[in-house]
């Protein structure tokens, strides 16, 4: 058995590329296995959910009122 992967980058005809496939005898199409990296948040994606959460602090005009808020 042979497994090939097949990209698409234009939604609109997926459609008819499974009808396509689905008529060939012998061709299954497999569940989509999404990886890690579309999965996984970007750091922006984490830092502005941080924001709309409200988990900030500050603002602070200098270092030390940092390292006093952070109890350093």
């Amino acid at each position: 058995m042979a497994t090939l992967t097949i990209q698409v980058d234009n939604p609109a005809i997926l459609s008819s590329i499974r009808k396509v496939l689905n008529a060939l005898d012998g061709v299954r199409i497999l569940p989509q296995r999404r990886s890690k990296s579309t999965t996984k948040k970007k750091g922006i994606d984490e830092a502005l959910e941080d924001v709309r959460l409200g988990r900030v602090s500050g603002p602070f005009s200098t270092p030390e009122e940092v390292f006093d808020h952070l109890g350093i």
